[in-house]
């Protein structure tokens, strides 16, 4: 006999929540139930309704709630470390069922094949990275390497690295990528910058920079190339 001292109103009720996630999605849900949802797995007993309302409250929207860290989501009453760690895992699963679908990807025909490639691999990264794809003369993936992390600037953006990089997979071009944690899918005045100086450095050795992808999020990108901005 199972020593299970869940009221029966509330296992009858997470019951009808999971019911209705495998009919009809999330589409339906209000943001504190598809957090109520999350938390049936960290918190296997008693109503987490209410603790889905209090992290909304607390962080405002679903976004600040999965970007919070593990400390701020263990101050809230109600939420423990099992239960934290689980909404801490939302992003990087997100990102992770994201490259999925590119893990076998070895060609970026398009604009749209590479911002979704990029998406995958840095479109949750917490802190901005720059990266660089290199690619054959068909447009094959040669390789994907991070150069580095912080700001994206002229002070840590080492046009050596970039250089280094595309010469030890020998490629015939790249895709220069990074992320913008903020959200924000656009190119700043010190990303055209940048593009044009390695732009510059890279076809004078003859690598071709095909674009440069700005990741806002898993799933929303911007081409430089597709934009008008990318150097002559």
């Amino acid at each position: 006999m199972h020593d299970d001292k869940t009221p029966h109103f509330h296992k009858n009720h997470r019951k009808r929540v999971k019911d209705r996630f495998l009919s009809e999605g999330l589409t339906s849900f209000a943001d504190h139930e598809i957090l109520e949802l999350l938390l049936f797995y960290a918190i296997p007993q008693g109503d987490v309704n209410p603790l889905g309302h209090k992290l909304l409250d607390k962080f405002s929207t679903p976004k600040a709630v999965f970007d919070a860290s593990l400390e701020e989501l263990c101050s809230i009453e109600g939420m423990g470390y099992h239960s934290s760690v689980l909404i801490k895992m939302v992003p990087h699963l997100a990102q992770y069922y994201a490259s999925l679908a590119l893990r076998d990807k070895k060609q970026l025909a398009t604009s749209y094949d590479a911002g979704t490639y990029v998406c995958g691999k840095i479109g949750c990264l917490k802190s901005e990275v720059f990266s660089v794809i290199c690619l054959d003369s068909q447009k094959n993936i040669l390789a994907f390497e991070i150069l580095e992390e912080g700001t994206v600037s002229d002070s840590n953006v080492h046009p050596r690295k970039v250089v280094e990089c595309a010469l030890r997979h020998n490629c015939a071009a790249v895709i220069l990528a990074h992320n913008h944690p903020s959200g924000g899918a656009y190119a700043s005045e010190n990303d055209r910058r940048i593009t044009r100086q390695l732009c510059t450095i890279l076809e004078g050795i003859g690598i071709d920079v095909v674009d440069h992808i700005i990741a806002a999020s898993a799933e929303k990108f911007i081409s430089m190339s597709d934009s008008g901005l990318m150097p002559n």
